[in-house]
């Protein structure tokens, strides 16, 4: 993410009395206490009313530690301060961060396995029958790649082994009647379906690369593949699931360790700024709540040592009234 988009994109939010609480909870919990401890400590010193302000300085005191605690070991966590032993644990961490980020994406929350499972379920074979059925070769292709389909297409044939294989393929998909006359006109000397249509294509190239009824007849070829490839039963789905399996299977096992190298280069880019801040920027928030529940419980805390000292101060004078009232 792109840090100065991620802060230009929250400076263009509207201002919120409670966006701004939300965010800054953690310093106005900080600045609360202070506030508390200052006033409590004003009616310690300038009123009578002792019992209560004691209570009131010790509940200050105790939350203003916790806040503060919390808020150094968050800046430990994130900064390094001269001030502050062994801070900075991220900036220090960074070859451990990036190292344990990667191995758990791909060990556990994104592995090969797991990426092999989403496509076998992703229906590849439909989905690229669904796409023939729509294509459009002027879109896909052009005139200059139509072109260059031709002639690849004449490159192709003229090879005997790759011609000889792409005759196996379509006597499998041929009528047995076809594939048996074939049969019966090849012991004849007959040339082959592959021989036969290079040579038309080469012969006819001049004129099929202008010929709108070429595209037209290709383009319906393509549909009708696309359209045989929802059909479970017959060899053009049999063949694409087949091939699709194996580029699925080779695609997952070549992929290990692939996902660890490309979290590792990319977050290695990173400046340990950079990194602080999009750690921060997601954690931040709720990072805060520590330094308000170490306020809260700060001042409960205080609250009850404050209550335990007048207890134990003013104990005998207490029970003594209790008995009285008894």
């Amino acid at each position: 993410m792109d840090i100065s988009i991620d802060a230009s994109r929250r400076a263009r939010e509207p201002f919120s009395l409670s966006n701004f609480f939300l965010m800054h909870k953690g310093d106005l919990t900080l600045a609360f206490s202070f506030f508390i401890y200052l006033v409590s400590l004003a009616f310690l010193m300038f009123t009578h009313y002792k019992s209560s302000s004691e209570i009131a300085v010790s509940m200050a005191e105790a939350a203003l530690i916790g806040g503060l605690c919390d808020y150094i070991a968050l800046k430990m966590i994130f900064e390094r301060r001269w001030y502050l032993p062994n801070s900075g644990v991220l900036p220090r961490n960074r070859v451990k961060l990036i190292d344990g980020i990667a191995a758990t994406i791909e060990n556990e929350w994104l592995t090969p396995q797991m990426i092999g499972d989403r496509l076998n379920k992703m229906n590849l074979v439909g989905r690229l029958g669904s796409y023939l059925q729509e294509m459009n070769l002027n879109d896909v292709l052009g005139q200059a790649g139509l072109e260059r389909l031709i002639t690849n297409a004449i490159d192709y044939l003229d090879s005997p082994e790759k011609r000889e294989r792409l005759e196996k393929v379509l006597k499998r998909m041929l009528p047995k009647t076809v594939t048996r006359l074939y049969a019966v006109m090849s012991r004849f000397g007959a040339e082959s379906i592959g021989a036969r249509i290079a040579a038309n294509l080469r012969k006819r190239l001049p004129e099929l690369q202008n010929d709108p009824e070429l595209r037209d007849t290709i383009e319906s070829a393509i549909h009708e593949f696309g359209a045989q490839l929802h059909d479970p039963d017959s060899y053009a789905n049999q063949f694409a699931q087949k091939l699709i399996d194996n580029l699925v299977r080779r695609t997952v096992e070549s992929s290990r360790g692939q996902i660890t190298l490309m979290v590792r280069e990319n977050l290695a880019r990173l400046s340990d700024d950079q990194i602080r801040i999009q750690i921060e920027s997601k954690t931040r928030t709720h990072l805060d709540w520590i330094r308000v529940n170490g306020g809260l419980f700060g001042a409960f805390f205080g609250l009850l040592f404050a209550l335990s000292r007048i207890l134990s101060h003013n104990g005998p004078a207490i029970l003594a009234r209790f008995h009285i009232a008894m």
